[in-house]
């Protein structure tokens, strides 16, 4: 079966060198919350998909035996205060040692420690959110048990994500704090997200000859989540190129080639005069104008 060649006309255009690299999206800030002590759950104050605020409490443990503890250690408190003024008086009279004063303000300094010790205790039962983000999913309920380490529940912030990513040492004189990024993933097809390169790492590594950079994106409707792969495109400059319809680049041993047709003697039609060596932007080699070969039906 013999191939019809189309000829094709090769023009000027203006190429976007683009370097693509693939990380993954975390959230600005993220945290698994967890507790310090082992207590039965009193109060769950959240639902998953929540938005929550910085110091908001999501979850309340039962505290009824640190309640009672502070309300003594208050009254300890009291009492040895009154006592070390009544015997810092008579030290001060001359009626009684200083030695023994001093023994009671020791006292008086100890029973306030204790309380603090138990306020301390007491506030290790109310679980707030360290700074304001989303609540994911829980199977935290009232009455439930939880010991120390126990997940209780994420939170992330996610109205900017942060995508770590590796970019070969190479381009290092490329890259920038501060340099614009384009981001698409393949759960939103089409769409782009802009954001810009927040850090780069002060190392580079020595067995893969690269180094890792921090990119920002602003993510205002959370439509980012944080474990979703991303790929980060960062363009490295533009240049003027000529190019050629994808139908008529041909791919041999790794490299990519057009045919140039060429005018025959006397004016007649042309044929192909040899292969071309085109780039992976489509640019070939040749003048603005001149005919390229593709195969058609």
């Amino acid at each position: 079966m013999t191939s019809l060649v189309t000829p094709a006309t090769v023009h000027s255009r203006l190429f976007v060198d683009r370097l693509e690299v693939l990380g993954v999206a975390k959230g600005r800030q993220s945290v698994t919350m967890t507790s310090n002590t082992a207590e039965m759950v009193d109060r769950v104050l959240f639902r998953p998909g929540d938005r929550v605020r910085q110091g908001q409490i999501l979850l309340e443990l039962r505290r009824s035996e640190e309640d009672a503890g502070i309300e003594q250690a208050k009254a300890n408190v009291d009492l040895a205060k009154l006592t070390a003024d009544r015997w810092n008086t008579l030290a001060k009279q001359g009626v009684a040692p200083q030695a023994t004063a001093d023994q009671y303000q020791a006292a008086y300094l100890q029973a306030r420690a204790t309380l603090s010790a138990a306020q301390s205790r007491e506030a290790d039962r109310v679980i707030r959110a360290p700074f304001s983000g989303v609540v994911g999913l829980s199977d935290i309920a009232p009455g439930a048990l939880i010991s120390p380490g126990t997940a209780i529940v994420t939170l992330d912030d996610l109205s900017v994500v942060r995508v770590d990513f590796d970019v070969p040492d190479r381009y290092i004189a490329l890259i920038r704090e501060g340099g614009a990024i384009q981001a698409t993933t393949d759960a939103y097809p089409g769409e782009r997200y802009s954001g810009r390169i927040a850090k780069l790492d002060t190392r580079i590594d020595e067995r893969s000859r690269s180094f890792k950079a921090r990119a920002e994106l602003p993510n205002p409707n959370g439509r980012l989540k944080p474990g979703m792969l991303v790929r980060v495109g960062i363009d490295r400059g533009t240049r003027m190129g000529l190019a050629a319809p994808e139908s008529a680049v041909q791919f041999s041993g790794g490299q990519a080639y057009v045919y140039v047709l060429t005018p025959r003697e006397g004016g007649q039609g042309g044929g192909p005069n040899g292969a071309a060596p085109a780039n992976k932007g489509g640019a070939t080699q040749g003048a603005p104008g001149q005919g390229a070969s593709g195969q058609g039906g």
